[in-house]
């Protein structure tokens, strides 16, 4: 990423918050310092201010530095001053009745599929992922139909930027074998991940359309892998299409 020098605090801490948002795995103090062209000391300052007020977050046991919750509850204001919720938390409550799931809404952001929506399954095992949560894009259902309608050179550009970790035993680290993989997603309109983001759990998705024909978001539905409707998969994913269609009317519309 190309930076123009900041010359201000306001400026600084603005840049800073880009350059780590930009890394899902987080920088250190010496990183961003380095990136910034400013010395770690006052790299520091800026950064325990934010670390104080919850823009940024520090892990004790490697020292690098994320984006805070409080970004995160900043963003999901603008998404509902914009007016999502109204268009697709009917048909997520809809998903949720049918199939007893819990239902996702995800946007790409930086390589990840972001959540930005959440309604909770009724069942008493629930799925441990909050607002905000970024999922790994070559691993989770979301991430796939998010990253198969990429271009290639953006394909390209994330296995670059962001690799393809390991996450469980079941997770696709080849690229030819997650190129084969989203021309999948792309023939049959949805995506599935058994136990390739977390152990233990299952999801199917679906792409979000909006008014030019554009996939924006994506929906999913999600739960432990020894939930009972996994027996009859064509049920999850009918009832996952069906809403992902019908969002993506109301979103055009």
């Amino acid at each position: 990423m190309e930076l123009r020098a900041a010359t201000n605090s306001l400026e600084r801490a603005l840049t800073l918050l880009d350059i780590v948002a930009r890394e899902g795995e987080g920088l250190t103090n010496a990183e961003i310092s380095r990136r910034m062209g400013m010395a770690p000391s006052s790299c520091s300052y800026i950064l325990s201010r934010l670390e104080r007020e919850a823009y940024v977050r520090r892990d004790k046991g490697t020292g690098r530095y994320q984006i805070g919750l409080r970004l995160v509850e900043l963003a999901y204001g603008a998404l509902r001053t914009i007016g999502h919720r109204p268009i697709v938390e009917p048909a997520l409550h809809r998903l949720v009745e049918k199939t007893r799931l819990t239902a996702l809404i995800a946007v790409w952001v930086r390589g990840r599929a972001v959540v930005v929506d959440k309604v909770e399954s009724p069942e008493s095992i629930k799925v441990d992922v909050d607002l905000g949560y970024p999922l790994y894009a070559h691993s989770s259902a979301l991430g796939k139909v998010l990253l198969a309608y990429r271009t290639l050179d953006e394909f390209n550009q994330f296995v670059k930027e962001q690799g393809l970790p390991r996450r469980t035993a079941r997770t696709i680290t080849s690229k030819v074998r997650l190129l084969q993989e989203l021309e999948t997603v792309r023939l049959r309109e949805y995506a599935s991940s058994n136990e390739e983001e977390f152990v233990g759990g299952r999801a199917v998705a679906a792409p979000i359309v909006d008014g030019f024909g554009k996939v924006c978001a994506a929906v999913s539905g999600a739960g432990p892998s020894v939930h009972s409707i996994w027996k009859c998969s064509e049920d999850a994913i009918r009832c996952v299409k069906a809403a992902a269609r019908e969002i993506s009317r109301r979103w055009g519309g």
